[in-house]
């Protein structure tokens, strides 16, 4: 009972419930991480190749909306739209009036990405698309033909309200 396999080294013993003793070596160590590796890999890929059950949003939605804090006073100001927990209050730009969905983003304006933080409280939305903010207006626009795609004005007071206003 006490021989190894050559070339077997064993680093535990072990008595099961009947008295016997079971050797383990290292080419069982080495066996079950082959197997656990395996077993990974086929884990991943199934993860991977599994379809997405949730459809990304090509317009803006209530929850969109409801990622931005409204009417919160920071520092000695009273901010009407940003982010409280951050300090990042939006003011408004005379340049949001040129933003209009169905059309180009205008040439003359760079499409600034909204901030991370943003994104991070808002779903997630096609690669294709970009999210820009100019001032307290919000545009999902085509990264290749710089159509908007749909608008909100984070200053208006409902969901509603939001997504109708294209200017001003």
């Amino acid at each position: 009972m006490d021989r190894f396999h050559p070339g077997c080294v064993a680093w535990a013993t072990f008595i099961d419930s009947k008295g016997t003793h079971m050797k383990f070596g290292i080419d069982h160590l080495l066996a079950g991480m082959a197997i656990a590796a395996a077993g990974g890999g086929v884990l991943s890929l199934s993860a991977w190749s599994s379809p997405n059950t949730n459809p990304m949003e090509t317009r803006f939605t209530e929850a969109d909306y409801a990622a931005f804090d409204r009417n919160f006073t920071y520092g000695d100001q009273t901010c009407e739209v940003g982010f409280a927990d951050h300090g990042l209050c939006f003011s408004s730009s005379s340049l949001e009036n040129n933003i209009v969905k169905g059309e180009r983003f205008p040439d003359t304006m760079y499409p600034l990405a909204l901030e991370w933080r943003a994104s991070l409280n808002m779903p997630r939305k096609p690669d294709a698309l970009k999210t820009v903010r100019i001032g307290r207006t919000i545009a999902l626009m085509d990264r290749e033909s710089r159509t908007v795609i749909d608008t909100m004005r984070l200053d208006r007071t409902s969901f509603a309200e939001a997504t109708q206003a294209t200017s001003g």
